[in-house]
């Protein structure tokens, strides 16, 4: 009896083992897999956070252009130059008043500035040749066409309404020269100076292409003209439409 319970007891001591080994096998794997998982879990935001710091870095370390910055850019500063259409409206002669709205035949402008820190300085001619319905005198010459030269200097203000449009308003002499059309002779120019004021508005299309209305008044200044009687050119008044290059600095 002795020697069967003995391999009875040697056999369960074994099933007892073997459950104990397989049983620390399995917690041992257990270990291993949640303590895999805790660890990623802890390294995921550690890795977000770097992540998140290269970038912001970077966004750091890379400066915003001016034009972000400030609202404005380089092209603000610069020369601009064009030709305009017109409509006009001349009063000569004492009582005559010429009006010519025909853009394309009535002449042409030209302008060329300098714009800096919302304020302009320019120099326009405009060239006019405009018909009156009847003839009429003006010191012993007679005619019913006419052609006037004005060269005109301009100060103008530039304060900004948005970020691309631009108002405007200044003052400027003209220099203007008038004739009958049709005469030859330079010396048939009559010389006069005039006070100017304009006013308008400016849009920057693109930063190269700026699109310019004008109104300017001029009115002659006897004390300054080499004319001797009543002026030719009492008074002029266009309307100019510039389609303008910008050439920025």
């Amino acid at each position: 009896m002795e020697n069967n319970s003995y391999p009875s007891s040697l056999k369960n001591l074994k099933k007892t083992a073997i459950h104990q080994s397989v049983l620390f096998l399995l917690i041992l794997c257990c270990y291993i897999f949640f303590a895999g998982e805790i660890h990623a879990q802890e390294q995921l935001p550690l890795e977000q956070s770097e992540m998140e710091e290269r970038s912001l870095e970077a966004r750091t370390a890379t400066q915003e252009p001016d034009f972000f910055i400030s609202g404005t850019s380089a092209q603000w500063i610069g020369f601009y130059f064009g030709v305009g259409f017109r409509k006009v409206k001349l009063q000569v002669a004492d009582t005559v008043s010429i009006t010519d709205s025909d853009g394309t035949a009535n002449g042409i402008g030209f302008n060329l500035g300098y714009f800096w820190d919302e304020q302009v300085v320019e120099y326009e001619r405009q060239i006019s040749i405009v018909e009156h319905t009847e003839s009429f005198t003006y010191q012993a010459e007679s005619g019913e066409k006419l052609e006037v030269i004005q060269n005109n200097f301009w100060y103008i203000q530039y304060p900004k309404i948005n970020r691309d449009l631009y108002w405007h308003y200044g003052t400027g002499l003209q220099f203007t020269k008038t004739r009958f059309a049709g005469t030859d002779s330079n010396d048939a120019y009559e010389d006069e100076i005039a006070l100017g004021i304009e006013t308008g508005v400016s849009y920057f299309v693109t930063s190269n292409l700026l699109i310019y209305y004008r109104f300017a008044l001029g009115q002659q200044l006897p004390f300054l003209s080499d004319s001797v009687s009543n002026p030719f050119l009492e008074q002029s008044q266009l309307h100019t439409i510039y389609l303008n290059y910008f050439f920025p600095l």
